[in-house]
């Protein structure tokens, strides 16, 4: 079995590996090495199109590496074993298959844009896709994308067929033959209408999101091949990796695109049972998984596997977690997965996606569940796991709901630690927990991680009933739909905080950061340290707290121009807004870094922070110090200072004190970490903003001065408004102010009230009652059904079974 599994952990791609299926132990290593020197590595190579029936030998060889030789051993035992007559037919159905391979990789997708992205010759990738149509894969080269606003991206591609050289490479073994392409001459996939580069004779029109990138080799590779081909070196590539490698690797992401998915894998000929007699399900078993799973297909399949395990009484699990954040592919944001490693014939595994507040122990914290609860009474189970926080949580939930509820309702993910606890007393199971390493080369762990992977794509998530569970006494539903499985005052708090970055993100004023926060160009996470941190060496320095200060006002378009004086002193101020420096346009927040007669102050300073910038990664760089000044004088913050160019809309964000991705891009090439990127990114940017506030904005508050005596006016006309002028008088002057209507053709409201610090009739705020009742020490209170009941219909009050 061990064989067996580290072959079909070699293989690239594929759907039913031939492993599973040629497992007749005496001739075992020889049926291996048979089907690995012809090039066959899945069933699916040696069946009709219909998955229905096994294919004469003779149809087989044409399709082969190695044509030679008589009819091999394994196909005769295939033909004994797995077919019912003499036609071939199988004796199991196809129709789900099992995806192998969930990382193929696929070229980016280019922004919306009304205009073609012609990619340049030396930025051309190599791509390919599986045709339906023709059961088979097409290799191009891409040309040009399209992706306009409101549309699916096309993409169009030269293309490139496969030439077959094992005729003419009688010389060569089938690992040592060339895998090439060369251009087509034109075929029926031709595509007229295309508007661009004409000389390539055969293009192909393709959805982008069906391309998937391969690899070819240099030119040098091509010039040192022996022997020579009969065709000029710019007429043909080499392909890395082999023409079956990258057919099944189209095809199983063509599977994965239509959503040809299934939950169980498939088990070929005999289940792995000591006596298929024997096999029945426990009541207790059927009533804890149609108790704890709501759907339907869920249910069925945890079922069958329950009965297939049902003999054995020692199992042995490898599980494993998947979480993508980033959202690159499609499906959801965490998978779970888990193979079994012990069985004799054949090991059973299992797949499936979550959601709701996604991590990788949520997701191995499932995967546990579902491989517990398929075990048979009494058996005694190991769980290799690669997640030691896995592992903590597991010991650190085993008593605690005994001693402290409270302490209980803080453990993330306690919904599922309630119910693998529940599982094992009523199975009476004795669990023991292995820490493996992961990506070690085990077979079983790197099958169990592909599950977990492949889970992701599962249609339905995965979610437990846990209204019955002994040792949930309280739980809270977010909007009558999301449990709150974790420390429940945290994470409504996190809940709110996203709600009122939301609301300030909404803001009118704001409308410019939205924008770049929806392209991308905002580092938030490093923004917020930014926001936070200290450059002073006294934390209570005033210092510190200007600098603060200045942090808010740039960031959120709140620095005392004179249209936000004219707002709030308007009886002083008398609509007297144009700017101090060009006096031709109103001076606000925007116009500040945009007025021309400030445009070469903000020009030199850029050039001093970006010398500023290229002495500091000289100095600390890890790699690639050569081109750090070509880094820094082509990026989009700097490039426009050193050519005199207007202002870049990065550079502007930089000025507003926010740390751009084009900023954290310059660092990458150079530093290692992002821990060293960190630390070297918060004292420049400390730097530069003393530079701009010192260089610009006290250039601009020098002139007001000098205007604010020109008007007969001192500081306390602004610190004593309230006394100089009566209730009514700034009420009238209110109310005369003129409407600005701004690009949006909105009413501007009466200015920016930071979201974060709005305590006005807190106490009364729902979302206070919401944190008060849901705090740790009234859960600590509750006893039976007696409170909470009629406190929120989010909040769900129930004592449990046991």
């Amino acid at each position: 079995m061990d064989t067996m599994s580290c072959y079909c952990n070699k293989c690239k791609g594929g759907t039913y590996p031939l492993s599973h299926f040629i497992i007749d132990k005496k001739f075992l290593f020889a049926h291996i090495n048979s089907i690995k020197n012809k090039g066959i590595m899945f069933l699916d190579h040696i069946i009709t199109k219909d998955n229905a029936f096994l294919e004469d030998y003779e149809d087989i060889k044409k399709h082969l590496v190695h044509k030679g030789g008589k009819i091999p051993h394994w196909y005769n035992f295939l033909k004994d074993n797995i077919t019912i007559n003499n036609q071939g037919r199988l004796i199991f159905d196809l129709d789900k298959p099992i995806i192998q391979n969930l990382t193929a990789p696929h070229p980016s997708i280019p922004p919306e844009d009304p205009n073609t992205l012609h990619h340049p010759k030396r930025s051309q990738q190599w791509v390919a896709f599986w045709a339906p149509h023709l059961s088979d894969i097409i290799y191009g080269k891409l040309l040009s994308t399209n992706h306009f606003p409101n549309c699916n991206p096309v993409s169009y591609m030269e293309h490139w067929i496969h030439k077959d050289l094992s005729a003419s490479s009688l010389n060569s073994t089938p690992c040592s033959t060339p895998n090439i392409i060369v251009r087509c001459q034109g075929c029926a996939q031709h595509f007229s209408y295309y508007v661009g580069d004409l000389r390539p004779k055969c293009i192909i029109q393709v959805k982008h999101k069906e391309l998937i990138l391969f690899d070819t080799l240099s030119k040098k590779k091509r010039e040192d091949l022996y022997p020579r081909l009969n065709i000029p070196i710019k007429d043909f590539q080499l392909l890395k990796y082999s023409h079956p490698h990258y057919r099944l690797l189209a095809f199983n992401d063509f599977l994965i695109q239509q959503g040809h998915n299934s939950t169980i894998n498939f088990r070929p000929i005999n289940p792995p049972s000591d006596d298929n007699s024997h096999n029945i399900i426990s009541p207790i078993k059927k009533m804890l998984i149609t108790k704890l799973f709501d759907d339907v297909k869920i249910i069925e399949d945890l079922l069958e596997i329950s009965l297939t395990l049902s003999p054995f009484t020692n199992l042995e699990f490898f599980t494993d977690g998947s979480y993508e954040p980033t959202h690159t592919q499609e499906g959801f944001s965490m998978g779970y997965g888990w193979t079994t490693s012990n069985l004799t014939n054949v090991n059973i595994t299992y797949n499936g996606s979550l959601k709701f507040f996604p991590s990788s122990t949520k997701a191995e914290t499932m995967a546990i569940l579902t491989a517990l609860i398929v075990c048979p009474s009494f058996g005694k189970i190991t769980i290799n796991t690669d997640s030691q926080a896995a592992i903590d949580s597991f010991h650190k939930s085993k008593n605690l709901h005994s001693t402290s509820p409270r302490r209980y309702n803080k453990i993330n993910n306690n919904i599922l630690w309630s119910s693998i606890h529940y599982i094992i007393k009523e199975l009476s199971l004795q669990v023991r927990f292995i820490k493996v390493k992961a990506h070690s080369g085990n077979a079983f762990n790197d099958i169990a991680d592909i599950q977990a992977k492949l889970g992701r794509t599962q249609p339905i998530p995965t979610t437990i009933l846990h209204d019955h569970l002994p040792h949930q006494n309280i739980t809270l539903n977010w909007n009558e739909e999301i449990p709150l499985d974790k420390d429940v005052r945290k994470c409504i708090g996190t809940i709110l905080n996203y709600r009122r970055l939301d609301n300030h993100l909404n803001h009118p004023s704001l409308n410019s950061i939205k924008e770049a926060t929806k392209t991308h160009l905002i580092d938030w996470a490093l923004s917020s340290k930014w926001f936070h941190y200290n450059g002073r060496n006294d934390t209570t320095s005033p210092l510190h707290s200007k600098d603060i200060k200045w942090k808010i006002r740039c960031s959120t378009l709140t620095l005392p121009t004179l249209d936000i004086l004219n707002r709030n002193f308007p009886l002083i101020i008398k609509d007297r807004i144009n700017c101090l420096l060009c006096d031709t346009c109103t001076e606000s927040n925007v116009h500040l870094w945009e007025c021309p007669q400030l445009y070469e102050k903000i020009r030199n300073c850029f050039v001093t922070m970006g010398n500023k910038l290229i002495d500091l990664l000289k100095l600390h760089a890890d790699k690639l110090s050569l081109v750090i000044t070509d880094s820094i004088k082509h990026s989009k913050t700097f490039r426009w200072a050193y050519r005199s160019e207007p202002i870049h809309p990065v550079a502007l964000l930089f000025l507003k004190s926010y740390i751009t991705n084009d900023l954290v891009g310059i660092f990458r090439p150079h530093i290692n970490t992002m821990k060293s990127i960190i630390t070297l990114l918060m004292p420049y940017m400390h730097t530069c903003s003393l530079l701009i506030k010192t260089e610009i904005w006290k250039t601009r508050n020098q002139l007001w001065k000098i205007q604010r005596d020109n008007w007969g006016l001192s500081k306390k006309n602004f610190t004593k408004y309230r006394e100089l002028y009566t209730r009514s008088q700034r009420a009238i002057a209110a109310a005369n102010r003129p409407l600005i209507i701004n690009e949006h053709n909105s009413i501007h409201e009466r200015g920016y009230i930071n979201p974060f610090n709005d305590f006005r009739n807190f106490k009364l705020d729902k979302d206070f009652l919401f944190i008060l009742f849901s705090s740790s020490n009234f859960l600590h209170s509750v006893e039976g059904d007696q409170s909470g009941s009629n406190v929120f219909k989010e909040v769900r009050v129930h004592t449990g079974d046991g």
